[in-house]
């Protein structure tokens, strides 16, 4: 039927970002391009991966991204947590099909924490992108 989902593997990817991003910060959601920082599924699927880039290399410090299910990280053991440093400016992971469960009608989002020592500060920006799949009926 058109306009809804079918029974066939159904993923895709969402893309998160923040601007200036600063030192020892704790669970900054970063946002879509509208400036909301959650996206609603509209059924019921698994988060499957995660990838994030920055713009600069960090000097100092480092940046932990996580996924995040309705504004709380999963807590799950194999959620995908990627830290950049000043040797690693981009990373990637991610994680078996079914581990980081949401329904339909939950937001999913990417959040990131930062060091105290994070450099360059107020002027590095990341880009996260979100991989998500759909469950079979």
């Amino acid at each position: 039927m058109t306009g809804e989902f079918t029974t066939e593997h159904f993923g895709f990817a969402l893309p998160y970002a923040v601007a200036n991003a600063v030192t020892n910060a704790a669970d900054v959601d970063l946002t879509l391009t509208g400036g909301n920082t959650l996206m609603v599924m509209p059924k019921a699927g698994s988060v499957i991966g995660i990838a994030v880039r920055a713009t600069a290399d960090l000097t100092a410090g480092s940046a932990t991204f996580e996924a995040h299910k309705d504004g709380t990280e999963f807590a799950d053991t194999s959620a995908p947590v990627l830290t950049l440093s000043d040797t690693v400016q981009e990373s990637y992971a991610s994680v078996r099909r079914g581990a980081l469960k949401f329904a339909a009608g939950e937001a999913i989002g990417v959040s990131y924490s930062s060091s105290t020592d994070a450099a360059p500060t107020n002027t590095n920006d990341y880009d996260a992108v979100l991989f998500v799949a759909f469950d079979n009926d």
